[in-house]
């Protein structure tokens, strides 16, 4: 069994080590290990060529439909709003809230940084309010770690639920015949503790002890409240897309009216003193638009994937009626791989931001030159999930995530369900990308719950979760939250702060999938 288990653990030590030890590209390191993957599959596992080629395939085609156009669609409406001005006036609203430095670190590295991650996800969560907070006059290397501790409870539901929606389809679930929510209703109970404990630690950090708590408790509680409900509620009852958009937006609005109502004296230490303008000279570079304005293309991407969501039963079901189902993979046991046309969530963010873009005046050789500019910029992200799809396809039809599952089961037992967090927290601090972490491990985390005989959605659940914890130390999260504060040689300082939380948050889900599991 030894044997098998390191054979097929092959290509997952490959990306390990590329990505850490030779610090490859996640796009150079996934490509070469999709080829050490083929050639495994013939060689060892005797897969024909054919076999390989079809099976890489229905993995590349599932990337990119649906979770390519996601990840196109989120990071084109976020440029787009960039090109108009709209996120300009959004930066500037927030920073305007409150002088009170506690405050305004909860605006924008909890409510703004979840609607970042929720609404286009891909780093913007860290790098746009840390290099915001900056801009107000908070510690670089504070902003950084406040950024990366607010965005450690939402990246499983990042870019319109990416990353769930990429576990529930490499895991199998349609063909089990389980549907969506039971896999994000789960995840979002398992990041209960994430969610609660996180705005605390954020204000924490502002004042360097737990003192800085004081006078500021109420609207911690209210952000954690207002946030977390609405979270869980739509995660359970609706899916995994906009679960953190809607709890986000709920939570920025408490928190935004809070703020501006709060009175009293604020202590020197806390009391907030810009910097510089440089947010508000960046905006006045462009024409200024109305606040609602500025919010129209988030606004239609809530309305057209709620009104197309199981909540509107007439129009779910006939829109989800317009797909194809095809069988790729030539080999035995192949799957089906279905493409929904227009009910998925890449469809609705393009019109979103296509219709919101020209509202706010963009004229349309804007959004084709922003079109253009978001694939340039960002195919390479979208191809590294394609290849590790394509490896995650390939190592379940040749067997390998059974074997895997077999050496893993051997060595743990029933103590299984604790470590199933850390796998998924391992998968994202080598990959930098929840998405990733989840596709690598979804079938893996399927085939253990199979042999132990547990809900498979429950540890599936706690992989992505586990994923969200170990983004915050990922050398990607911590290299771009560097680049957004721009003091070089930081890497090392932000990785030491965030590396004690990280591994609470990873104890805590640690903790609540076993007492899950045994319950």
């Amino acid at each position: 069994m030894l044997l098998q288990v390191i054979l097929a653990v092959i290509p997952i030590a490959w990306l390990i080590i590329s990505m850490t030890a030779f610090k490859m590209s996640g796009f150079n390191a996934c490509g070469i290990g999709l080829i050490i993957t083929a050639v495994e599959c013939i060689a060892v596992y005797g897969m024909s060529v054919v076999e390989v080629g079809t099976g890489a395939l229905e993995g590349a085609l599932a990337a990119i439909w649906p979770i390519g156009i996601i990840m196109f669609g989120a990071m084109f409406v976020y440029n787009l709003s960039l090109r108009t001005g709209g996120m300009d006036v959004i930066k500037n609203m927030l920073a305007s809230v409150s002088n009170d430095k506690r405050v305004a670190a909860l605006i924008l590295g909890w409510c703004f940084g979840n609607f970042m991650e929720g609404i286009a996800g891909f780093g913007t969560a860290v790098a746009i309010p840390a290099a915001m907070m900056v801009g107000l006059g908070f510690d670089p290397i504070a902003s950084a770690v406040i950024c990366l501790i607010g965005n450690a409870a939402s990246p499983a539901f990042g870019a319109i639920g990416t990353p769930t929606i990429s576990a529930y389809n490499t895991a199998g679930f349609e063909a089990m015949g389980i549907d969506m929510i039971s896999l994000s209703a789960p995840t979002s109970l398992l990041l209960a503790g994430l969610c609660i404990l996180s705005p605390f630690v954020i204000v924490w950090l502002v004042g360097g002890s737990p003192k800085a708590l004081k006078g500021v408790m109420p609207i911690t509680i209210v952000s954690v409240i207002s946030f977390y409900v609405p979270f869980y509620v739509i995660s359970a009852f609706v899916g995994p897309e906009l679960s953190v958009t809607i709890g986000a937006i709920i939570s920025l609005v408490a928190v935004v009216i809070m703020g501006r109502k709060s009175s009293g004296d604020i202590p020197e230490e806390y009391l907030l003193e810009k910097k510089d303008e440089e947010a508000g000279a960046a905006a006045s570079a462009k024409p200024q638009m109305s606040v609602a304005k500025a919010w129209i293309p988030y606004v239609l991407i809530v309305i057209f994937i709620l009104g197309s969501s199981k909540l509107v039963p007439p129009i779910n079901s006939a829109l989800g009626a317009i797909k194809s189902t095809v069988t790729i993979y030539a080999g035995e046991n192949a799957g089906a791989l279905s493409f929904s046309w227009i009910n998925t969530p890449g469809v609705w963010m393009f019109l979103a931001g296509i219709i919101g873009g020209l509202i706010q005046g963009a004229s349309v050789g804007d959004l084709g030159a922003e079109f253009v500019a978001t694939i340039k910029k960002y195919w390479k992200a979208v191809a590294t999930v394609v290849f590790i799809v394509a490896i995650a396809k390939l190592m379940g039809y040749a067997g390998m995530v059974t074997k895997l599952a077999n050496g893993l089961v051997a060595l743990t037992g029933s103590f299984y369900p604790f470590i199933a967090p850390i796998i998924g927290g391992i998968g994202c601090f080598v990959t930098g990308s929840a998405t990733s972490a989840c596709v690598m491990f979804a079938k893996l985390q399927t085939e253990i719950a199979g042999q132990l005989n547990i809900d498979p959605t429950w540890l599936v659940a706690a992989n992505s979760a586990g994923a969200t914890a170990g983004k915050m130390i990922s050398p990607q999260s911590i290299a771009m939250a560097a680049a957004a504060i721009s003091v070089a040689g930081s890497d090392g300082k932000i990785m030491s702060a965030t590396l004690k939380w990280c591994v609470l948050y990873l104890i805590i889900l640690c903790v609540c999938c076993y007492v899950g599991v045994i319950l």
